[in-house]
């Protein structure tokens, strides 16, 4: 077994091979209930399917309590102001955990040793689409650039660097947010 940041690089280039001949597809889902307060959402996220296989257990439930910043709701005439999570900020959270994972499974695999790493996601948002003062094919004047900084702890080589800013296109939720974004991606040491 060769055993890299956590991992066994035999089993996962096994993976990786498999998915070429018997692709994997992983069904995902998340339930989000309105909490009868505009702009206010409870978010739960638990089973889903593995190759057609549903896996639903305990340990697998998460619930996110959704809304805005105090200040934000207490300009749109919110009763009782809160601070909650904004849905952007989760997807920008979820957009540097998935980076993460594209970059931490597949350097290894590349010969590159990662001695620590650091995203942060960033983006300035215009809320008129939701307020409807745009129409829905004005989202990307309303979140024109998202940019990525990923910096990298370590003796890393330029051509090292390269694959990393590479591999940031292997992220599912990259992906999944580039097709409506412009994204800019930043790949330094730290």
């Amino acid at each position: 077994m060769a055993f890299v940041q956590g991992m066994d690089l035999d089993k996962l280039e096994a993976f990786r091979t498999s998915l070429k001949e018997n692709p994997v597809i992983l069904g995902l889902e998340s339930r989000s209930v309105w909490e009868g307060h505009s702009g206010r959402n409870t978010t739960h996220i638990g089973p889903y399917s593995l190759a057609g296989n549903r896996i639903d257990r305990d340990t697998r439930h998460y619930t996110f309590s959704y809304g805005a910043w105090k200040e934000v709701e207490e300009a749109i005439g919110f009763e009782g102001p809160t601070d909650l999570v904004e849905p952007v900020e989760m997807v920008l959270g979820a957009m540097g955990a998935c980076l993460s994972n594209s970059i931490g499974l597949n350097a290894p695999r590349n010969g590159i040793n990662l001695e620590g790493m650091e995203i942060i996601i960033r983006a300035d948002v215009d809320p008129s689409v939701l307020f409807e003062v745009k129409g829905p094919d004005q989202h990307a004047s309303c979140i024109p650039n998202i940019t990525c900084e990923v910096k990298i702890k370590g003796n890393l080589t330029d051509d090292q660097l390269r694959t990393i800013e590479r591999l940031i296109e292997y992220s599912p939720v990259h992906g999944m947010v580039s097709h409506a974004n412009s994204i800019t991606s930043k790949v330094s040491k730290s």
